[in-house]
């Protein structure tokens, strides 16, 4: 059950999810929800309608890939630690990697990042190194029904923000969400001096957007 101290302005209640498009969903800091708190989720598309779904990408746990899946014979020596990425199907591995080359049997999200469930094609990624510069190994995954996540996002639980390859493999993920979550708030603060009819939204290619949400 979500916990809110307060409801985003109108501009951000209008704002809806792409359609078809990865983005990030960003956890307000009025989110209180155990699970969900000072999360950041890379949502990816889905055939399933009218669900929606992704993985949390800032949480990783210190346990390595092959003590939770231990029935996943590639991961046997992979050092790898997994992240957690959501209650729903929590046994169950889902890999991120970027490659220079297609991936057979995973899908293409963005740039150079490929996610994959197929056991298969997870185990060639870990056997040809030189296919993935970046490899996330992750358990479980975030769902909602479309309709529950847009009055989620419109009573002002999450951001929406465009998903990014370097943010996706962080190297300090556990600082993610203090970082998109205050650009989200710098942003939202500044909708109305640049004239935004939403300060996420994603059809946006402003110098200004540009500058203040990828500045490194």
């Amino acid at each position: 059950m979500l916990i809110l101290c307060s409801a985003m302005p109108a501009s951000a209640q209008q704002l809806r999810p792409p359609e078809g498009k990865p983005y990030f969903l960003v956890a307000s800091s009025d989110l209180y929800d155990p699970v969900f708190r000072h999360s950041v989720i890379l949502i990816v598309p889905t055939t399933e309608l009218p669900l929606v779904a992704g993985v949390i990408i800032n949480e990783p746990t210190a346990t390595p890939a092959h003590m939770v899946f231990p029935d996943v014979p590639a991961f046997k020596d992979l050092p790898n630690p997994t992240y957690f990425g959501g209650p729903v199907d929590n046994g169950e591995p889902t890999i991120l990697a970027r490659a220079a080359n297609p991936i057979d049997k995973a899908i293409h999200l963005l740039d150079d990042v490929y996610v994959s469930t197929d056991h298969e094609s997870i185990a060639a990624m870990i056997k040809d190194p030189a296919q993935s510069s970046d490899l996330r190994v992750i358990s479980g995954r975030a769902q909602w029904k479309s309709d529950q996540l847009q009055m989620e996002i419109t009573e002002g639980a999450w951001y929406i923000a465009p998903a990014n390859a370097e943010m996706i493999f962080s190297t300090e993920p556990t600082r993610l969400w203090r970082k998109l979550v205050s650009r989200a708030e710098l942003l939202e603060a500044s909708a109305d001096r640049y004239g935004f009819h939403s300060p996420f939204d994603l059809e946006l290619e402003t110098a200004a957007v540009e500058m203040i949400y990828f500045e490194r």
